[in-house]
């Protein structure tokens, strides 16, 4: 009898430890659909980077019509698959909740996160522009394709003086018909005061175009970006502007088209790390070039840039004060850029 109690004992444990080792398998961050990027080995300036905190969620939903997504989006706690379809500008009010939508699911209108802890995977949007208003942050954006007609900012500034763990990744924001100098594919503001805009900003695998400026980082703190491609176009707008004061910022494997600058406003960036970025501009002065003016503690590593203009105004810092693979500048053609096809959403 007690050897038939302990073999009913093992059975249920091995019972148990299966279950157990099923659901920890499910519920593991790195299996499921929560799973986040690999930005491979960080260096220390950044190595204690916060991704977004997960939403909680308490109920699911899925969405078929304009209606019903409109509803979900103030629901706390909600998780909604979206399906195939059209609909209209979305505002994300609610907090603690998740939008998994096809590929094909498109929004004519505007997306804004306004709540706190979302995360948003999939989707088209066609008119835009994309908005973060979220004061708190805590928002994942992953695998969204979005185009913003001339005119408008895909704009994560917000009315905030500062918000914390915002990722971007899998993704591509665009702007088209842009013909002027407010058209960017993603703009952040810089201070209100003496805060930071934003912690703990990621961009991974991020293609943002734009016929005009591209982006703008200003007053961040812990920013990695990794993997990407930045194109203005093949113009002397700002294919890269990063100043008033980021610090702790790390970028690698970024293809950059178009000019680099900080506009002299106060110190572009306290330390920093950049390894293999390749730059492209038809501009060659200390304001296009130099990811290395007006900074403090920066290394540039393994990183050229390539310009199709011979005179500069004043002496070029080239690529600032670099170490290893640093060949300066290169002369470009002004056409042939390496294929970057491959970055950003796959819809």
């Amino acid at each position: 009898m007690v050897e038939k109690r302990f073999l009913v004992i093992v059975i249920s444990s091995l019972i148990l430890l299966a279950c157990n080792s099923d659901d920890n398998e499910n519920t593991n961050p790195e299996n499921t659909q929560n799973s986040k990027y690999d930005l491979g080995t960080l260096p220390d300036i950044v190595a204690d980077v916060e991704w977004p905190v997960e939403p909680e969620i308490t109920e699911q939903r899925t969405i078929t019509n304009n209606a019903e997504f409109q509803e979900a989006a103030a629901i706390n706690g909600v998780s909604a698959k979206v399906l195939a379809g059209t609909y209209n500008g979305i505002d994300i009010t609610c907090n603690d909740c998740e939008f998994i939508l096809e590929d094909i699911a498109e929004i004519q209108g505007s997306l804004t996160f306004t709540g706190t802890r979302i995360r948003w995977v999939g989707g088209l949007v066609t008119t835009g522009p994309v908005i973060l208003n979220s004061e708190q942050g805590d928002v994942l954006i992953d695998n969204l394709h979005a185009i913003t007609n001339g005119g408008e900012l895909n704009n994560f500034s917000g009315p905030a003086t500062e918000w914390n763990r915002v990722a971007l990744i899998n993704s591509t924001l665009e702007v088209i018909n842009g013909n002027n100098d407010g058209d960017w594919a993603l703009f952040i503001q810089g201070k209100q005061g003496t805060h930071f805009r934003g912690r703990n900003l990621i961009l991974a695998n991020v293609r943002l175009e734009s016929d005009a400026q591209n982006n703008r980082f200003q007053s961040i703190q812990n920013l990695v970006i990794v993997d990407s491609y930045f194109n203005s176009n093949i113009t002397s707008k700002n294919g890269l502007r990063m100043h008033r004061g980021c610090e702790d910022v790390y970028m690698r494997d970024v293809i950059i088209v178009g000019a680099n600058t900080n506009s002299g406003e106060e110190t572009q960036v306290t330390n920093g790390v950049f390894e293999r970025i390749t730059r492209y501009n038809d501009v060659n002065n200390h304001f296009s070039n130099g990811v290395g003016f007006n900074t403090v503690n920066v290394t540039i590593n393994d990183s050229q840039c390539y310009t199709t203009s011979s005179n500069g105004i004043g002496e070029p810092p080239a690529l600032g004060v670099a170490t290893g693979d640093n060949p300066g500048l290169k002369t470009w053609d002004g056409i042939t850029v390496p294929d970057a096809s491959n970055a950003g959403a796959d819809h």
